[in-house]
């Protein structure tokens, strides 16, 4: 118990699908019970004729792949993991039930000019997508956010590749980027604080290593646009679109997770077409 409230243990979370077999056609297994909602969104769009009523989180990838090992040739269960950094990172695992995204999560199958436009015409309904073109750029929007999001991105990986054990950075757009000159950078001292403690940790595992250097050897997992909404967390892109938004004062003041929810009801299905088929010919 936490706070009163029940905590969903992993035990109750691998077993909660036996509660629901006669409502689910297929058993579809997610990592994260943040994520249940508009996953759940997403694959009814993907699976319109399919029947289930839930589908199930299992609170992290570790678990997501045990309980894929444990039920391999099962037809009847499937499992969807993120990509995250395991294609840079070489962790990978092959199992025919278990399917990893393209992209570094589902949050970044979100980010699509449509669904923005209509979280902004939640607060404006008259404007028609000319009128919000005129407002502001949003392929522009997207190079801001990955010139300004890749390094700390690639911290991240630095952090998974060397097992520093330090936490990813917490976002806040308005404190940590100047975006008043021509090229925004950072404000303040908090993002080259934390990649200097990267750094200090880097040297403890290895004096010969240098942040710099770690960083170049990345630099192709980001050397255009495509690959970099694909690699840098959703979650990041989507606090900075958000947080942009709302200091241009074109959505109303939201949660990151609210605005995630929202985007979920009108993303473009054809994204993950691939992972449609994918999983059609492992059910069939």
């Amino acid at each position: 118990m936490t706070s009163g409230f029940p905590e969903l243990t992993d035990s109750f979370l691998s077993g909660q699908d036996l509660f629901y077999t006669q409502f689910n056609e297929i058993e579809f297994y997610v990592e994260d019970v943040d994520q249940e909602h508009f996953y759940f969104n997403v694959l009814q769009k993907l699976f319109p004729t399919l029947k289930f009523e839930k589908i199930f989180p299992l609170n992290g990838k570790t678990n997501v792949k045990t309980e894929a090992g444990n039920n391999t040739g099962n037809k009847k269960k499937v499992y969807i993991v993120d990509l995250d950094f395991d294609h840079i990172l070489g962790r990978i695992e092959n199992l025919n039930n278990l399917f990893y995204l393209k992209k570094y999560s589902i949050e970044n199958y979100l980010i699509s000019k449509s669904a923005i436009y209509e979280v902004i015409r939640a607060k404006n309904s008259m404007l028609k997508d000319a009128d919000i073109d005129l407002l502001f750029d949003f392929d522009s929007l997207l190079k801001v956010a990955s010139n300004c999001l890749k390094e700390l991105a690639s911290s991240f990986i630095i952090i998974q590749k060397h097992e520093l054990g330090i936490s990813y950075y917490g976002l806040n757009c308005s404190r940590d980027f100047d975006f008043t000159a021509p090229k925004p950078n950072y404000r303040m001292n908090f993002i080259p604080n934390y990649l200097l403690t990267i750094e200090q940790e880097l040297k403890l595992k290895d004096n010969r290593y240098s942040l710099q250097g770690q960083l170049k050897k990345l630099r192709k997992y980001f050397k255009d646009l495509i690959l970099a909404i694909s690699n840098i967390p959703g979650k990041y892109i989507l606090t900075f679109i958000k947080e942009r938004l709302h200091a241009l004062n074109l959505i109303n003041q939201m949660t990151v997770e609210s605005f995630t929810y929202v985007l979920s009801k009108d993303f473009q299905s054809t994204d993950l077409n691939y992972l449609k088929t994918k999983i059609s010919n492992y059910i069939r």
